[in-house]
């Protein structure tokens, strides 16, 4: 047996028989992780500016951790050239290369990548690091259900056991891994641990969720039962009317038309919201309440409930009040009744709005999201609002990639209009990173969805983005034909957010054209000032606004710049917006 460099967890290298020399410093080991992780060598340039973004002499100091890099490995491996690669021995591998090929051993205990090692001050390796240690974690768990199917396939169900407690341990509140713990206890013959098992967690899910998990995980405490949906499964039924003393999941008794009635106005509601018609769509909506009210139906008052809340919080103000509530409550009475699909729909709008808000609780209530994401629809929205505030948090690279596996999630799930917003906001990001090539032709395919679908409610952020596509690239009158479109839409719709994107736009355009006070005005106009308590739109909304106006008063020398620049500092720093902070330091230094 060879020797194994060992990134997963506190980074070293084990060798048969002997210890030998070891990689010095954090750098170093970050190095090597660059090196074994790239597909192809990587250009010396490129490695001195992720880990040397402030050095005086960054090709200096990346030579030096080349040279410690290569004493280290010696002789299992070596590292040179420009661009730099990774040559390893006949014998030698990385563990974090076998486990991401899906070769390890299922009793690997691999750790975080790269535990203990974090460079604040590289910010562009710390966003490649992050998604690489999701990457590591997301094959680490396949890796333990391959292990565990495999098992089960050969009946060894025994040796199962302890990957399925460590795959929960893992991703607790990931549906699947309970099943396959529930599932293997069952197969060993102890009932008891397998209903056990299943009862935490039901308990865990009420705790973390407010929802239970679905049938399948007690079903699979019985061993001939396979609650699939099909062959032999076990008919997990609740107490009441319907065939055989029971309600099959997911089924709603309909004893008269006014059930019936209900769901037509939320589909009614939520066609009007998408066509612009707001003002008709949201009566249609509360009527759908209403209406489940006099019936006093929990479960139709929920979808209804979820359903008006999220037009409120998209049409009315982010953080409505009366918007906020009603998806509160829609939330509460899906987890009375089990509907896991409102519950779902419910905690990705509150996490929408938390983080829109910046609020300290978005984690939790995405992360709340994704557990009930049960299909490729749902799991596409929710990689889309945690991509959204990935972006605004600096965190430009795994955020491209989350938009992108949105989108790809809403083509497979045929959901036109998910493939569209993350569309519109992937283009932002990368607008904001500055590849207008990739911005371009992903605003491109946005529009031309948002027009297949008729799409209206959407239609101004699309425009307002490819708007500023033109604007960066000097065509000011065909960004100027953009907003006209927008603005009018806007108008019409009267949705805050959208007033603020495209009077932003609108004011840039003003200022390329060399008039400041017009400027002034449209982007005066689209600002929210931070005494509006709570936001009424997305936070990155109002920095965007705000550094426009630092830009245009920092290029026109108005006096009214240094306030303005003062002021995004403040912003930036309340609602951790670390992009723009960055930009109010780049103002601060042109006044001084």
């Amino acid at each position: 047996m060879g020797s194994t460099i060992q990134l997963l967890g506190r980074p070293g290298i084990h060798r048969p028989g002997e210890q030998g020399p070891r990689p010095r410093g954090r750098k170093t080991w970050a190095l090597l992780a660059l090196a074994s992780f790239s597909e192809r060598p990587v250009p010396r340039h490129q490695l001195a500016r992720m880990l040397f973004p402030d050095a005086d002499d960054a090709p200096a100091a990346l030579r030096w951790s080349l040279s410690e890099l290569r004493r280290g490995l010696r002789p299992d491996a070596g590292i040179d050239g420009d661009p730099v690669a990774l040559d390893l021995g006949r014998d030698t591998v990385v563990d974090a290369q076998v486990l991401l090929a899906g070769q390890a051993e299922a009793d690997v205990d691999a750790g975080e990548l790269l535990a203990g090692i974090d460079l604040a001050d590289c910010p562009e390796f710390d966003l490649w690091l992050a998604h690489q240690r999701e990457r590591v974690a997301g094959a680490l768990r396949s890796s333990l259900r391959a292990a565990i199917g495999a098992r089960l396939a050969e009946r060894r169900p025994a040796e199962a056991v302890p990957l399925a407690r460590r795959l929960v341990q893992l991703a607790s509140l990931e549906e699947q891994n309970h099943e396959l713990l529930v599932r293997v206890l069952a197969a060993t013959g102890d009932r008891i641990a397998a209903h056990a098992a299943a009862a935490a967690c039901t308990a865990l899910f009420q705790r973390e969720l407010g929802v239970p998990p679905s049938s399948r995980v007690p079903g699979f405490a019985y061993p001939s039962a396979e609650p699939d949906g099909g062959r032999g499964a076990a008919s997990v039924r609740s107490a009441g009317p319907g065939p055989g003393g029971g309600v099959a999941w997911g089924f709603t008794l309909l004893p008269d038309g006014r059930r019936l009635l209900a769901r037509l106005e939320v589909e009614a509601g939520k066609a009007a919201l998408a066509a612009g018609a707001t003002a008709d769509g949201l009566e249609r909506l509360r009527s759908a309440v209403m209406i489940a009210r006099d019936l006093r139906d929990a479960q139709v008052e929920g979808e209804a409930q979820v359903a008006l809340g999220a037009a409120m919080v998209h049409s009315v103000a982010l953080t409505e009040p009366a918007g906020v509530a009603a998806l509160e409550r829609g939330a509460s009475l899906a987890r009375a009744t089990g509907d896991r699909a409102t519950a779902a729909t419910a905690s990705r709008e509150l996490a929408f709005v938390a983080l829109g808000s910046r609020d300290g609780a978005g984690g939790m209530r995405l992360r709340a999201a994704r557990e009930l994401a049960d299909d490729d629809g749902k799991l596409s929205a929710v990689l889309g609002i945690e991509a959204f505030a990935l972006t605004d948090s600096g965190r430009s690279g795994p955020a491209m990639a989350g938009f992108h596996r949105s989108v790809e999630l809403a083509e497979r799930a045929g959901e036109p209009r998910k493939a569209a917003w993350s569309l519109a906001l992937l283009a932002r990001a990368e607008l904001i990173a500055g590849d207008t090539v990739a911005a371009r032709e992903h605003i491109g395919k946005a529009r031309e969805l948002v027009t297949a679908e008729r799409w209206t409610a959407y239609l101004p952020l699309v425009l307002a983005i490819a708007a500023e596509l033109d604007l960066h690239e000097g065509r000011l009158d065909e960004a100027g034909q953009q907003l006209a479109a927008a603005w009018t839409t806007t108008l019409r719709l009267a949705d805050p957010c959208w007033l603020s994107v495209t009077g932003r736009g609108l004011g840039l355009l003003a200022a390329r054209r060399g008039d400041p006070t017009e400027a002034m005005r449209w982007l005066d106009g689209a600002y929210h000032r931070a005494t509006d308590r709570p936001p009424l739109i997305c936070r990155w909304m109002d920095a965007a606004t705000l550094d426009s106006i630092c830009e245009v008063a920092t290029t026109f020398r108005l006096p009214r710049a240094r306030a303005a620049v003062a002021e995004l500092v403040a912003l930036s720093s309340t609602a951790r917006l670390p992009g723009y902070a960055a930009r109010a330091r780049t103002y601060q230094a042109l006044l001084s």
